[in-house]
């Protein structure tokens, strides 16, 4: 008999050693690695994770026995298991829910529930001969016999009351299977099967709705699925596949084989990404080209050559927006592409997996968690943007999907390029210590020039009595680019229409009750809302406070922004895009492709307009309000303003058209707004390299960053300050450089009702940080608090 040891799926460290557990005959030939199983843990029955399947070693003595098998198919192989347990240790978080973050929606939800019985034949049938259960002999006569029974089937055996009693005393379990999917109908067709002339004369006597059908299949060769199910009948369609004669394909996407000529840099940056493919060694390098720079067509070359020779590529981007934009550009040169990312429905996301999974795609493209598609075979990784934030996840697993990237491209000696026109400073610093090649791309492709740069001091904008958001130097640039028809972005990084509800009288901000942030209103929605909770309330007539009238809304967002520019501009097409905006499905697509299209004037956007995205008819960029993200509480703000306003700015002139950016602040002689309008990005990477080495920050230490949440907040700070003592004992027993960090209130005290206090542990020695957050989980389990632990946390409020 075999043996299983299983990863129970409970989101605790101490469940990281594998259980083992008895296999029985009739799950023998169903469990298998990669399988999610029932199995008993204590008094009760847990779901597990199959790590290993050995035999039964007599030594260990009497195992409890797997109770049923969960998985229709494994869900995940040897890679991604050595993968989750990699970051579990490295992110210090559980390995179960490194392996949760791997798998589909749809593969998380139990479908089917099943009746099993939990005693074998022979345990059975001793105690089945007593009184008590003589009447339940036949149906678990019925389990032994066929594994499980559906519930619906087992109801029509016993009565729901007496089902229970069995379950209550441990004889039978009742629970789901994760199987039986609907398939999504996105990106697949009905063709023809094996059908000719005599079955269709058949039809045409006994079923003339499907003789219908098939002629308009054979007529039209492929039909897309969702047209074709509301022209005929479910009946008629199922008919059909199930006689052969109908059969559902994948659509093929028309290759339009265009190729663009290559500058001299992109031949060389593409020479050295090849070689690195053709020796099959893994090997880093950092694509570091300004924007507009054809970055993309060197990412499009190499995939076509890693695909030449029989290899598969990853591809990640940090916005949803260029997984549309880049997919495109992808599948119009290379077969078989899939795409994932979080916008899509489970079914869809669902389908593609399993195509990964398969072995039938050559290139996946999608955001952060793309990094864990079952692709075998990868001969290159692709990161865009590498640079950006939204590659760390910010719950648990906190992983940074540049190092989950690296850490797969270790394991298939795969060659990993890291693109971007303003590169993280860790990145960069790395790359100049050789632990990267570096291939430079300095100039814009076509001849296109970078857009002349303009800062515009707002103070003597005010001086001169101007009191609108865009200055009338700014105005003016936006008359003259509809004047000549041709397309402007203005870009402000934060939603809604005003960040703040304010009482002149008293003082008082209208400030969410279970957050310690201040309320943004909604103008879409005519509410004051909470963008961490989302808790909503009606805009204030009154202050709460002291009951004046004198309420005034302060600060200004994107739907501002985008009323003021309504109302200068009247017979401008404008849209917007931010996170409001492209809730619903498909208005993200709408609005690009209006863009494309140069049916939209003017677009107003957050950092979603901002990244790689490639407008040729965009001329002038404005950036309405570069001070805002200076002053975040964050060593890194500096960096991601410089970055931001970088990125923006290469949104104009990307086409035949000479580019324009106007930079509005109020500090117009800070060296961070200056030199980006410079978009000099070595001299701004030479002065905050300094400060950072000053101040001790990444990359020259690394940070843990343990967070305590509790409903009160004396509690929260009391085990923060506990566990400060703990690592303060650690410094006095050990020779590295330690400094701690607070405790103190996390910039963001009370959010979801609960209050926060933060440590920042910085070291050298990753490895005992890693310890340290790891002992930390393990000792402080408290039900009433709640400890995050974030290593190298990209955000630190």
């Amino acid at each position: 008999m075999d043996c299983a040891d299983v990863l129970i799926n409970l989101p605790l460290i101490q469940f990281d050693t594998a259980y083992t557990y008895l296999v029985p005959d009739n799950l023998a030939e169903k469990i298998s690695f990669g399988k999610r199983v029932l199995v008993p843990l204590g008094s009760r029955n847990v779901e597990g994770y199959v790590v290993k399947i050995h035999n039964y070693p007599p030594e260990i003595g009497e195992l409890k026995r797997v109770v049923k098998v969960l998985d229709v198919y494994p869900v995940f192989n040897e890679e991604l298991l050595d993968l989750a347990q990699w970051i579990a240790e490295r992110y210090v978080c559980p390995v179960s829910l490194a392996l949760n973050a791997m798998i589909p929606q749809n593969l998380r939800k139990k479908r089917s529930q099943c009746v099993t019985s939990l005693i074998s034949r022979q345990e059975g049938e001793k105690l089945l001969a007593q009184q008590e259960y003589s009447a339940d002999f036949k149906f678990f006569e019925l389990l032994w016999e066929n594994g499980q029974l559906s519930l619906k089937k087992a109801i029509t055996c016993l009565d729901k009351e007496r089902l229970q009693v069995l379950k209550d005393k441990g004889l039978v379990c009742i629970s789901g299977v994760y199987a039986g999917y609907r398939p999504s109908k996105a990106g697949y067709a009905y063709a023809v099967g094996d059908f000719n002339e005599e079955n269709l004369k058949v039809l045409q006597a006994r079923a003339p709705k499907q003789a219908e059908a098939m002629q308009l299949i054979l007529k039209a060769k492929e039909i897309d699925r969702s047209s074709f199910d509301r022209l005929f009948s479910g009946t008629s369609i199922n008919a059909l596949l199930r006689k052969g004669y109908l059969k559902i394909v994948r659509q093929k996407i028309a290759l339009d084989g265009i190729s663009h000529v290559l500058s001299r840099e992109q031949e060389q940056a593409l020479t050295a990404i090849t070689s690195a493919l053709n020796s099959k060694s893994q090997d880093e390098f950092l694509l570091y080209g300004v924007t507009g720079s054809g970055k993309t067509e060197v990412y499009v070359r190499a995939a076509e050559k890693a695909i030449e020779n029989g290899e598969k590529i990853l591809v990640l981007v940090p916005e949803i927006a260029l997984t549309r934009h880049l997919i495109e550009i992808f599948s119009a040169r290379i077969e078989n592409v899939a795409v994932l990312h979080s916008n899509m429905l489970p079914g869809e996301r669902y389908d593609e997996w399993k195509r990964i999974k398969d072995g039938e795609v050559n290139l996946v493209l999608g955001t952060r968690s793309a990094v864990f598609a079952p692709l075998p075979d990868i001969g290159l990784i692709i990161i865009d943007e590498e640079q950006e934030n939204t590659y760390k996840q910010e719950e648990s697993p906190r992983y940074h999907a540049r190092e989950v990237a690296r850490k797969r491209a270790e394991y298939h000696s795969a060659v990993i390029v890291l693109g971007s026109a303003t590169p993280s400073l860790e990145t960069y610093y790395d790359a100049n210590r050789g632990k990267a090649t570096i291939l430079t791309l300095k100039s814009r492709v076509g001849g296109a020039r970078l857009p002349a740069v303009m800062v515009e001091d707002m103070k003597d904008a005010f001086k001169k009595g101007h009191r609108g958001i865009l200055s009338p130097f700014l105005k003016g640039k936006i008359q003259d680019n509809l004047d000549r028809k041709e397309q402007t972005i203005l870009f402000i990084n934060r939603r809604g229409y005003s960040p703040m509800t304010l009482c002149r009288e008293c003082g008082i901000i209208s400030a969410c009750p279970n957050c310690s942030v201040g309320l943004t209103y909604h103008r879409d929605v005519n509410k004051n809302v909470c963008h961490y909770c989302n808790y909503q309330a009606e805009l204030p007539t009154v202050c709460s406070k002291c009951g004046s009238s004198a309420i005034q809304l302060i600060g200004i967002g994107t739907q501002k922004v985008e009323e003021e520019v309504r109302h200068l501009f009247p017979y401008a097409r404008i849209a917007r895009l931010d996170h409001d905006s492209s809730r619903k499905r498909g208005a993200q697509k709408d609005i690009l492709n209006g863009m494309k299209q140069k049916n939209i004037d003017v677009l107003v956007g957050t950092q979603m307009v901002a990244k790689g995205l490639d407008f040729p008819g965009v001329s002038l960029v404005g950036i309405v309000d570069a001070d805002s993200m200076l002053n975040l509480p964050d060593f890194r703000a500096a960096e991601r303003t410089f970055q931001l306003i970088v990125q923006a700015a290469g949104r104009a002139g990307r086409g035949d058209l000479h580019g324009e950016v106007v930079i509005q602040t109020y500090d117009p002689d800070n060296p961070v707004i200056q030199m980006a309008s410079q978009q000099d990005y070595d001299g701004f990477y030479a002065e905050e390299i300094k400060l950072r080495l000053i101040l001790n920050y990444p990359p020259f230490t690394c940070i843990l960053r343990i967070v305590t949440a509790a409903d009160l907040d004396q509690n929260a700070f009391e085990l923060s300050n506990t566990i400060s003592q703990y690592v303060n004992d650690i410094i006095d027993a050990k020779e590295e450089e330690i400094v701690i960090m607070g405790p103190a209130p996390c910039p963001i005290h009370k959010l979801r009702n609960r209050f926060r206090y933060q440590l920042m542990v910085k070291c050298s020695n990753i490895l005992l940080l890693q310890s340290i957050g790891r002992y930390v989980i393990e000792k402080f389990n408290y039900k009433d608090i709640k400890i995050d632990v974030d290593v190298n946390p990209a955000m630190t409020w």
